[in-house]
């Protein structure tokens, strides 16, 4: 299992530096207020093979931590080669009072890094 995952991290490797950047290139052309919100690089991930039910192959998952306990973003690598990667934003939306970003998102498609942001309503 260890060789396996060995082999998933270094295959995975610049597909996932390409998907960080992305998500840092998104949350820049924000200027969100306040502290700035650091992505880790790639190697600072706590990697796992976690078992897919759908397909029953190993799927690698890249988990950032700010603390023990709670997981901050994180990057899937599925065996039919799709990805994605999330990291928690949970800030106002800039010129957008009505709307909070929980956090910002990519993915590959056709061989192009695509992101978006995941908001919600500002509670009344």
């Amino acid at each position: 299992m260890e060789a396996e995952l060995q082999q998933r991290i270094a295959a995975a490797r610049d597909r996932g530096v390409a998907l960080l950047a992305g998500l840092r290139g998104k949350l820049a052309r924000l200027s969100l207020p306040g502290e700035p919100i650091t992505i880790p690089d790639f190697d600072n991930a706590k990697f796992t093979l976690e078992h897919d039910l759908y397909n029953g192959q190993n799927t690698l998952l890249a988990s950032f931590y700010l603390s023990p306990s709670y997981r901050a973003g994180y990057l899937m690598f599925h065996s039919d080669g799709s990805s994605l990667a999330e990291y928690h934003v949970m800030r106002l939306y800039p010129g957008k009072p009505h709307l909070f970003i929980e956090s910002v998102e990519a993915w590959v498609r056709d061989g192009e890094i695509k992101t978006d942001l995941k908001t919600a309503e500002m509670p009344k």
